[in-house]
């Protein structure tokens, strides 16, 4: 605990809270002036338990107390602070935490700094907690398991997860209080912030103290005997571990913890059902999904946005289109708004599927219902519309964009290069690229590379390499994609030393050829009718480690025909079977063509 505090709490630790000013001092101390310390502070206590204290009363009662004579026990205080915060007026309750600390006669307690750390991390300051510990300390008090609760509740929910873990450990190690909610605390902010496996692991070093990387069955196991230890396990444990079973396709392990929720008391919430609903649809159990959704229901538990954008990605990822427009009528008609998640995954679908004119209608449909598509959903509508070869509507979209303040970005522009380069216009693709780095945009291998496929195809090489000289120079080097694309227009070209020199380049300088890489070098030479060189590159292929598949033996076989060689190409055919590749539409075109030239 201490070397937390060293850390953090150099210096005066009251002198952090500077920032506060002492607004509410004017406030009138007339009410209830007269009465008796004791009195006031039954009153006080009343009020605040009566849920109907207003702000400008509890500064009133506050005004009031500070001035009285004796005063009245820090207890009185707390009420107001902690009703105060209850309202979420933590910048006040701060103030006057401040105010009371200037006052010599007040001996805050335990409960006081308490109150203002819960401030302060509600406010995303959880940082300047730490100095109001070291008070606490100074003061001579120890934190109770509250108080270090709340600090490590603020650094999980800030998303402090080293320090989240260096408290915890630090509770533990010292012999600090801490109960359930610590553990859940913990467990719930690993999880969180995507350290499932960590969280699991914690749960074997609650029992056993240990740094040994349990696995999954070790940690449910652990979880069950601690269960038999009667140690109390809150809502927020079992969700981590139904989550991390249902990630791992244990569903009806899942669900018996679901069931021993229910049957030890702990009602399952929400967050619950979202965890298990959200990864079976993960994983394509949409029937599972969809019966944990009905059971949700049946229990009383109302979904969530959360639990209508899963089953609604899910079934959009199966192509269930239907279904997932049916599910976002049942989110409309429980009073739930969708958000930009739940439009943008079904605009995704709509657009993969060609239906670019429903997704148009969703943009708007969208609009009308007050949220305003992002980035992602205009890049999902671009590359509906270029890949139905709608790219003039694309341009549109993007002149859309400037109009509604969505900044394109490389994404939008790549997407767009590409269905021009498609189109064979290239011209327009250039204009594209250079209004892309106008705007700051600086383009990236895949828009290069988009564009040299664009060049390739039309055999313009010596535009594909001043394009290709123009990339490396600004420092984006080609992959074996993009060298894969040049490779394949000079062999196009029937201009083999190029593609012979460029394929020695890749493999000097450690780029990594591959089986496309010499497919397309055989193609070259089978279009040359040079067959014993063709053959010398295949037989190579197995020496660089390269393996051979159905494309390579189909463009070899295909060359062979092309000299009437036709036994050897049956022969080879023959032969990627029994080496297990299966035969796919190319093969077959190949053979219906030796049996058609048989018969003639």
């Amino acid at each position: 605990m201490n070397r937390i505090i060293s850390s953090r709490a150099s210096g005066n630790p009251i002198s952090r809270f500077s920032f506060f000013t002492t607004q509410f001092r004017s406030f009138s101390a007339n009410h209830l002036h007269t009465s008796t310390s004791f009195d006031f502070e039954t009153y006080v206590h009343q009020r605040c338990r009566s849920g109907n204290l207003e702000v400008d009363e509890a500064l009133r009662h506050y005004n009031s107390m500070i001035k009285m004579r004796p005063l009245p026990s820090v207890r009185a205080f707390n009420y107001l602070l902690g009703t105060l915060s209850k309202m979420k007026q933590c910048s006040t309750v701060l103030c006057l935490y401040r105010e009371m600390m200037g006052c010599v006669l007040l001996e805050p307690d335990v409960c006081t700094f308490t109150i203002a750390i819960k401030c302060l991390c509600r406010l995303k300051k959880v940082e300047l907690g730490f100095p109001v510990l070291g008070v606490l300390l100074k003061h001579g008090f120890q934190p109770n398991d509250y108080t270090l609760n709340t600090l490590l509740h603020g650094l999980c929910t800030q998303g402090l997860m080293v320090s989240a873990l260096e408290l915890f450990w630090d509770i533990l190690d010292k012999g600090h209080p801490c109960d359930v909610v610590t553990y859940g605390t913990i467990i719930d902010g690993l999880c969180k912030h995507g350290q499932s496996l960590k969280a699991l692991e914690l749960l074997r070093q609650m029992l056993q103290n240990g740094r040994i990387k349990p696995n999954l069955d070790e940690a449910l196991s652990l979880f069950q005997d601690l269960i038999k230890k009667r140690v109390p396990a809150n809502v927020i444990t079992y969700t981590c571990l139904i989550h991390s079973l249902s990630k791992f396709g244990r569903w009806e392990e899942a669900a018996r913890l679901l069931s021993d929720m229910h049957d030890r008391g702990v009602s399952p919430d929400a967050t619950t059902y979202n965890a298990l609903v959200d990864s079976l649809s993960k994983q394509g159990e949409i029937d599972k999904a969809i019966s944990v959704f009905e059971l949700m229901s049946r229990k009383g538990i109302k979904p969530d946005v959360v639990t209508f954008n899963s089953m609604i990605d899910a079934l959009c990822k199966v192509g269930q289109l239907i279904e997932a427009s049916q599910y976002l009528q049942k989110m409309i008609d429980c009073g739930l708004s969708p958000d930009i998640v739940t439009y943008s995954t079904l605009l995704d679908a709509l657009c993969k599927k060609g239906r670019t004119l429903e997704g148009l209608n969703l943009v708007q449909a969208m609009i009308d219902h007050g949220v305003m598509p992002n980035i992602v959903t205009y890049n999902s509508l671009m590359h509906g519309l270029c890949c139905s070869g709608e790219w003039k509507e694309a341009i549109k979209l993007l002149n859309m964009m400037k109009s509604r303040a969505v900044s394109p970005d490389v994404f939008t522009f790549t997407i767009l290069v590409g269905a021009l380069c498609k189109e064979r216009r290239t011209k327009e693709a250039l204009t594209v690229l250079g209004l892309m780095t106008r705007r700051g945009l600086s383009p990236n291998l895949v828009t290069y590379s988009s564009l040299l496929n664009g060049f390739c195809h039309l055999g313009q090489m010596e535009e594909a390499m001043r394009l290709f000289n123009g990339m490396v120079s600004r420092d984006i080097f080609p992959n074996t994609w993009t060298l894969n694309i040049l490779l394949n227009g000079f062999v196009e070209q029937g201009v083999m030393d190029k593609a012979e020199k460029l394929l020695e380049a890749m493999i000097q300088r450690g780029i990594k050829t591959d089986t496309l890489s010499y497919s397309i070098l055989i193609k070259g030479y089978c279009l040359r009718g040079d067959m014993d060189i063709a053959q010398q590159v295949f037989d190579e292929m197995a020496v660089e480690g390269i393996l051979h598949n159905t494309v390579s033996y189909n463009t070899l076989a295909n060359g062979y025909i092309k000299v009437k060689r036709i036994d050897i190409a049956l022969k080879l055919l023959k032969d990627m079977v029994m080496k297990g590749f299966l035969p796919d539409q190319v093969t077959r075109i190949i053979l219906k063509g030796i049996h058609s030239k048989r018969l003639g």
